[in-house]
């Protein structure tokens, strides 16, 4: 086993989570430098990456959270996810998956960001063999003959036989690496916000595609509902600057007939939904993770459950290794994810699009996909275990 650490830039939720994998599969220690400052204080964090968002956890992140030992604490402040309603607006034809036909206790949670990221630091500084950085920086890196050399802002300077860009969709760690990256702007914006509910969400979590892209309505502790409603910038622009009793008289009438009736809607977000994909995911001694390597569309919340899958098959890869940043070691992880992101990547990228048409014969088209997918279970089942990450 090597002693020098395993250096990840970047401390949001995919460097955070990778630092744990890394050490429970074997890495003897490992450095996360990151931008903002890191401190495990009493209440849970703001930051750019555990900010006021939701993330929903499948069942196969919330294994992986199980193992680290962190999904209880996850549980306690998260909202579980019993059915998936998914239909389209002003037409006939929906589907429902449920945990019950899955044989599972949940489809998944739905936890904020903000709580996520409490958990995840208390463990991060429990664990004296992971030494983090923040705030900190990398000011420049340097090919060595076993790795990098990494220099930060402060003035330290790190050896490691594998460098690891976490930073995000705009990373600067893949740009050093001579790493490119194609983005595809969609064109649509995504609304983020947290509604209250009249009754109780009961656990179901609904996707409704409407004309204009999907909305998402997911459960949240005390009868609240997580909005994740997109649409054309022009039209996500309009949204905000609504008051609070049209916005929301507009997403009322967009709503599936079943979902509890919306009381209120609390602060509005608004982010660009612009899909990142590296051209490369390994160099030799270096790989790049989360949004550094791959955006999603948030259609089905697949984007962190779809990281958590390549973190732990990195952290398997490479956490007992004596060459992690070995290339022939870096392209096993690369082609042992290779089919899972292609297939999610795509889907999500074509599935609102898909949605948006209008000609007569795809509209048919979708709706038998949708009435198929609510007669034949064991079609429904293959979504649903797809989309649990099992």
């Amino acid at each position: 086993m090597t002693q020098q650490p395993l250096v990840i830039v970047g401390g949001g939720m995919a460097g955070a989570m990778l630092a744990l994998l890394l050490r429970r599969h074997g890495a003897g220690s490992v450095v996360l430098v990151e931008s903002h400052p890191l401190t495990l204080p009493e209440a849970p964090p703001l930051t750019p990456s555990f900010d006021a968002r939701s993330t929903a956890l499948s069942a196969g992140t919330l294994a992986v959270l199980d193992d680290l030992g962190l999904g209880q604490a996850i549980r306690e402040h998260a909202a579980g996810i019993g059915t998936v309603h998914v239909s389209r607006q002003s037409r006939l034809g929906l589907t429902r998956m449920s945990a019950q036909e899955e044989g599972v206790d949940q489809l998944g949670v739905v936890v904020e960001n903000r709580w996520l990221g409490f958990v995840l630091l208390g463990a991060l500084f429990g664990d004296d063999a992971i030494t983090v950085r923040a705030p900190d920086t990398l000011s420049g890196i340097r090919r060595l003959e076993h790795g990098y050399q990494v220099s930060l802002s402060s003035g330290d300077v790190l050896e490691t036989p594998l460098l690891i860009a976490a930073d995000g969709a705009r990373s600067k760690t893949r740009e050093w690496l001579g790493i490119s990256a194609r983005d595809h702007d969609t064109g649509h914006d995504a609304l983020i916000a947290n509604l209250s509910l009249a009754g109780p969400h009961s656990g179901i979590a609904y996707e409704r595609f409407l004309n204009d892209g999907p909305l998402a309505l997911l459960p949240l502790p005390d009868q609240r509902f997580a909005l994740v409603w997109t649409g054309p910038r022009s039209q996500v622009e309009q949204w905000m600057a609504m008051g609070e009793a049209e916005v929301m008289a507009e997403l009322q009438s967009r709503c599936p007939a079943e979902a509890p009736r919306l009381t209120g809607i609390g602060e509005r977000q608004r982010y660009p939904l612009v899909l990142t994909e590296a051209c490369a995911q390994v160099v030799p001694h270096a790989v790049v993770v989360g949004n550094a390597a791959h955006t999603l569309h948030p259609v089905a919340g697949q984007g962190f459950n779809l990281t958590v899958r390549d973190l732990l098959a990195l952290a398997q890869t490479v956490g007992g290794s004596d060459q992690p940043g070995s290339l022939t070691t870096l392209q096993a992880y690369a082609q042992k994810r290779e089919k899972d992101q292609a297939l999610i990547s795509q889907a999500s990228r074509w599935v609102p699009e898909l949605f948006r048409v209008q000609q007569p014969l795809f509209a048919h088209s979708r709706q038998l996909g949708l009435v198929a997918l609510d007669i034949l279970p064991g079609l429904r089942s293959g979504f649903a275990k797809r989309a649990m990450g099992l």
